[in-house]
């Protein structure tokens, strides 16, 4: 098991670890370094993020002087809606709280189409180049991981990021289902707190008409996104995502940019956690606020009291090689090499010659073949061994010049982080030492009080 599970194990609740605290500076340093550890060493990866690793983006906030619901608010000043309830279907009771639903969406996403992806965005992309991101699930309807080239959905085997509450930058009809883009004629509409109308459903309306027959309701274009009270239109489909995930044996979850108070959420990050745990891994929560206690004993191992963005940045510092790819290595394609002649490979052969080639690697380079290597069981970084990783296992063929310049590589990021592990290293057994020296310390004092009282 995980260094970092082992530690998680002898306190059910969540360990909280907070970046740059003085106080707990030391201790922090090596449950940040076993986290980052455990990070490194999975392979299937399970993400649920929030509207926290969005704030980094450019998008505003609902709820400062500032943020988005205050400015949307200045333009309604008698309505009666507080901000929680743009996201809650309780607003169609009333036709002024959709009026500022509208506003509000047409604004929000003039801000979306402005951002960027942040750190967290890009780690994600990051991981399924890697081909350790098993699913991240958003509650963000922004869509901003298919700025770095990942499938958004909500089946499974088409989508890499699972949009939990829909999409924005789509429009759905409310009476007919039907989805459309975003249009200026659209745009302008919602802006000033007016839906406009479907024009799929006023087409069927006049035939209808037209043919003397009932008059169907026309529906309105809204924003692709589930409000809280509304049922899941793809409920459904994530149900069987996240079962095919679960089935999968993913061994980390990380949390990020969330406040954990949307019950479905819920649900998923306590199914999820529990595979996790079965495999030996850990659950990650990283927010500035801290977890209930109560509510989360047992499900969250360790929570990173930071911003997103600079958790990534620390992990970075921590697991270099975790940032790495391999660019270098052409696996599937080996590049033509200048053939040797015969009187130069004689020349090498010459006794006293200090570039002697074997008979194998000369007829590999001569020819440009590839050649069969052993399993290599040098390990690709040292500090990945604190959780006992397995070592690095190639068995594809290479020429002799690939293999110089694989190892070469692979020297170079063991060297980056060889002195990190030695910290670590170093840190454990200062802490044994500390703790063997006081416990011998008490063992002399109690044995001299015993032989002051037999004196006595």
């Amino acid at each position: 098991m995980a260094a970092a599970a082992q530690l998680a194990q002898q306190n059910a609740i969540p360990k909280t670890l907070r970046l740059g605290d003085a106080s707990q500076e030391a201790e922090a340093a090596l449950g940040l370094c076993a986290v980052s550890a455990s990070v490194a060493k999975a392979k299937r990866i399970l993400l649920v993020t929030g509207a926290g690793i969005s704030c980094n983006a450019g998008i505003p906030d609902f709820r400062s002087e500032e943020g988005l619901y205050a400015m949307v608010k200045k333009d309604y000043p008698t309505a009666v809606v507080k901000g929680r309830d743009l996201f809650d279907a309780i607003l169609f009771n009333s036709p002024v709280s959709v009026s500022v639903f509208c506003t509000f969406m047409a604004r929000l996403r003039s801000c979306i189409l402005s951002a960027r992806s942040t750190a967290v965005h890009k780690f994600i992309k990051h991981l399924y180049d890697c081909n350790r991101l098993l699913r991240c699930y958003t509650q963000n309807i922004d869509g901003l991981e298919g700025q770095d080239g990942l499938r958004l959905g909500v089946e499974g085997k088409s989508a890499d990021v699972v949009q939990l509450h829909g999409d924005i930058h789509m429009l759905k009809c409310t009476m007919c289902g039907l989805k459309v883009s975003w249009s200026q004629e659209y745009f302008d509409a919602l802006e000033n707190g007016n839906v406009p109308e479907c024009r799929n459903c006023s087409e069927k309306a006049e035939e209808r008409t037209n043919a003397g027959k009932r008059c169907p309701r026309i529906g309105g274009l809204l924003p692709n996104i589930v409000l809280y009270g509304e049922e899941h239109p793809d409920g459904d489909g994530i149900g069987r995502c996240i079962d095919s995930d679960i089935k999968s044996r993913p061994d980390c979850l990380i949390i990020v940019g969330t406040s954990l108070k949307v019950l479905g959420v819920k649900k998923l990050i306590r199914k999820a956690a529990k595979a996790v745990h079965e495999r030996g891994g850990i659950v990650i929560f990283v927010n500035n606020m801290t977890p209930a206690v109560s509510s989360w004993k047992g499900v969250i191992d360790y929570h990173i009291e930071s911003d997103c963005d600079r958790w990534i940045d620390d992990l970075r510092v921590r697991q270099p090689s975790l940032f790495l790819k391999q660019t270098s290595l052409s696996l599937g394609h080996t590049k033509p090499v200048k053939k040797i002649t015969r009187d130069e490979k004689h020349l090498s052969q010459k006794p006293g010659s200090s570039a002697k080639i074997s008979k194998a690697s000369a007829r590999s380079i001569t020819t440009g073949k590839k050649r069969k290597l052993p399993h290599d069981t040098d390990p690709l970084c040292g500090i990945t061994n604190l959780s006992r990783s397995k070592p690095l296992q190639r068995t594809s063929g290479l020429t002799a010049i690939e293999f110089d310049k694989a190892l070469a590589e692979r020297m170079r990021c063991k060297r980056q982080t060889q002195g990190l592990e030695n910290i670590v290293i170093l840190g454990q057994e200062v802490r044994g030492a500390i703790r063997d020296y006081t416990r011998q310390s008490v063992e002399c004092i109690r044995h001299r009080e015993k032989l002051q009282k037999t004196k006595l």
